[in-house]
């Protein structure tokens, strides 16, 4: 513990979207971050599209993060839509499905 990375870059297109470029490792220690950017992002009606290309690990808190996010939005007929996940954190595979 202690050495938690998580860096998230904040870019707005000219369409008026916010996209926000995750970063490092999104976990417990770190999902704290991007989950306050994206409360004090809720009032912003434009659309949220967070970049996970730069993502190396992504632990459950992490994900409850995203997906918490995505319901918020979907409940305020507002758009997060999440991408750039690495093949490498879709594909994680138990030891036992080996």
């Amino acid at each position: 513990m202690g050495t938690e990375r998580l860096a998230v870059e904040f870019e707005r297109t000219d369409d008026g979207s916010v996209v926000l470029h995750v970063r490092g490792r999104l976990e417990r220690g770190t999902a704290v971050v991007l989950e306050g950017i994206l409360q004090a992002l809720r009032p912003d009606p434009t659309p949220i599209v967070v970049d996970l290309a730069a993502v190396d690990h992504i632990d459950a808190h992490g994900l409850d993060v995203l997906l918490q996010a995505e319901e918020d939005a979907r409940r305020r007929k507002a758009s997060v839509e999440v991408v750039g996940v690495r093949e490498s954190l879709r594909a994680r595979r138990s030891p036992l499905e080996e």
